[in-house]
């Protein structure tokens, strides 16, 4: 009986946990990508378990070069590019992998230059993956998931 229990209860479990990030962080956006790149919501870090719920701050776009280097550009709610002047000129990302449903992180930072916060993180060792930046001023995330 435990047996034929445990069957049935655990792809339950293992689907719970596929689809528990399904939401992503902070409001789903109908914008199209200014650069080509892909769109994602800034929110407040600490309304990061909100989910869509999260109250959208900014908007920004992730681009990837050929050589592994990452460019985020950062718009306001209307997609007009942000006076990067206000905001600090370091911010940080962290390339998530999941393998066997254990994550592995790998931090890397991003220096504004050109109109957008550059860097270069370390190849993922598969796909796909998650980038999350995080700008300073009032601990911003912008999570950019499911990228191959």
């Amino acid at each position: 009986m435990k047996r034929r229990m445990m069957s049935w209860m655990l792809p339950l479990a293992l689907a719970a946990i596929v689809f528990a990030h399904d939401e992503g962080h902070g409001p789903k956006l109908s914008d199209m990508p200014k650069q080509g790149g892909v769109l994602a919501p800034v929110i407040d870090a600490k309304e990061a378990n909100k989910g869509a719920k999260a109250t959208l701050v900014y908007k920004a776009e992730l681009l990837r070069s050929e050589d592994g280097a990452v460019r985020v550009y950062l718009y306001d709610k209307d997609m007009k590019p942000l006076d990067l002047s206000k905001l600090n000129n370091k911010a940080k990302g962290i390339v998530e992998v999941f393998k066997k449903g254990k994550a592995t992180k790998t931090s890397f930072e991003l220096t504004l230059k050109d109109g957008a916060f550059v860097g270069t993180p370390a190849k993922p060792a598969k796909k796909p993956y998650n980038i999350d930046i995080t700008l300073t001023e009032r601990t911003f995330l912008a999570a950019f998931d499911n990228l191959d």
